[in-house]
């Protein structure tokens, strides 16, 4: 099947119900797994309105578009994630971000497998969506889109501005800014409905990383 299979199609009822159940496994493992409230003020967010979001797709019947025309832009973006996971990982993100939000540290084997895993699902979920039909995959994809790279360019550029210095992980999540809403704009097709994404989900996700923060147990 060509990497077209996705163009065209838009996400059923099948679509919508397995999505959200895939949206409630992600939300059950992101909140189990979060040192303090650290997964909870970002990952939980980021998931929110990556459901809200599959959700205006299915909606609105916006169909998706060709897997030639996606993959570039996701894969780009998804490549960045790269090079910043080492840009966190020599700068012990893993340690500040969980103290940062009231929890002990992770250990540098959690923050690694994690990651790993999260990168094969994303690129797994991507190439199924579009060779195989599997429309419901979108989710994580979205998901990556939604928090992996936009969420990403939010949270490590507030986080740097509060703290007034430089924060694990800021130097490379400014290439999401273009990236993140390059990706996105693939999917929603729409200036109106991207900035809407984006705003919004920055003023939430700005308010969750500033009021629960605890600056003092860094």
């Amino acid at each position: 099947m060509s990497i077209n299979a996705a163009s065209d199609q838009v996400l059923d009822r099948k679509d919508l119900i397995i999505g959200t159940v895939i949206a409630l496994v992600m939300g059950t493992i992101f909140i189990s797994l979060s040192s303090g409230m650290s997964l909870i003020v970002t990952f939980v967010p980021g998931l929110v309105f990556t459901w809200l979001t599959y959700v205006w797709l299915y909606v609105k019947k916006i169909k998706l578009p060709a897997g030639t025309d996606f993959f570039p832009i996701f894969f780009a973006a998804l490549s960045i994630q790269f090079i910043h996971f080492a840009e966190e990982f020599t700068t012990g993100f893993y340690t500040k971000f969980a103290l940062l939000y009231g929890g002990a540290p992770y250990s540098m084997n959690l923050f690694v497998i994690f990651n790993m895993i999260a990168y094969f699902i994303f690129t797994l979920a991507c190439i199924l969506v579009f060779t195989k039909n599997l429309r419901f995959l979108m989710l994580p994809v979205l998901f990556y889109i939604i928090y992996g790279a936009i969420g990403n360019a939010i949270s490590h550029t507030w986080w740097s501005l509060y703290l007034q210095s430089y924060f694990p992980g800021l130097i490379t999540a400014q290439l999401y800014w273009v990236a993140g809403p390059l990706a996105l704009s693939k999917l929603l097709g729409n200036r109106r409905d991207l900035l809407a994404v984006i705003v919004l989900f920055a003023i939430v996700l700005v308010i969750l990383l500033t009021v629960f923060a605890m600056p003092n147990s860094l």
